[in-house]
């Protein structure tokens, strides 16, 4: 995974609050419209590749912020990478909060996150929280937004600005992508994520 990272909070807890949210763009053409004569059958070429970028992308309750991005489909072992990365860039003590995409909501996660494979938590099928051990050096909670709720989620936000970037843009091939990822990233203003989770 490449990585990107960079931005403040009022003390509000000893554990720093961190919300995730991913992103995936392809490489594509862009439609443009043109003038055609009268009884004419234009065609218009488009292609759509399998190539493509997913960002996975993190703002903190104190506005720091961490991207990272892979060529590769999301799995549980991205999702656990995440959470470490997580902690290496903001501290141990982390609340993590993040959606149900299969990669973060699964059992492998739960298990790295609690050091169970099975406890009352992670037996759930309506898993809404799973919490580190209490008594080990790391700490680390992991929250779940509701199911089909992203407004919840401050990243979207983060994620409309890119789309906006994209807009217009021809994206010829996978290095054109990653160049203008970074570029869009740059554009980015992280949100508030106090204003989201304490409306």
């Amino acid at each position: 995974m490449s990585t990107d990272s960079s931005k403040k909070r009022p003390e509000l807890t000893e554990k720093t609050v961190v919300v995730v949210d991913q992103f995936t763009k392809r490489v594509g053409t862009v439609q443009r419209r043109g003038w055609y004569p009268i009884g004419s059958n234009p065609t218009i070429e488009t292609s759509n590749s399998w190539d493509k970028v997913t960002v996975l992308g993190a703002v903190t309750d104190d506005g720091d912020s961490f991207y990272c991005w892979t060529e590769e489909n999301l799995t549980s072992k991205q999702g656990i990478w995440l959470l470490g990365a997580l902690q290496e860039k903001f501290g141990e003590e982390l609340v993590v909060f993040l959606d149900r995409a299969g990669y973060f909501y699964n059992r492998d996660l739960w298990e790295h996150v609690s050091d169970e494979r099975s406890t009352e938590t992670v037996e759930d099928s309506s898993v809404e929280c799973v919490r580190g051990d209490e008594e080990g050096e790391e700490h680390l909670d992991v929250w779940y937004f509701p199911s089909k709720l992203p407004e919840l989620n401050p990243i979207e936000g983060c994620w409309d600005r890119l789309n906006e970037w994209f807009k217009h843009r021809l994206i010829p091939d996978l290095s054109a992508l990653k160049q203008q990822i970074q570029r869009g990233l740059s554009t980015v203003s992280e949100p508030n994520i106090w204003n989201y989770l304490c409306p």
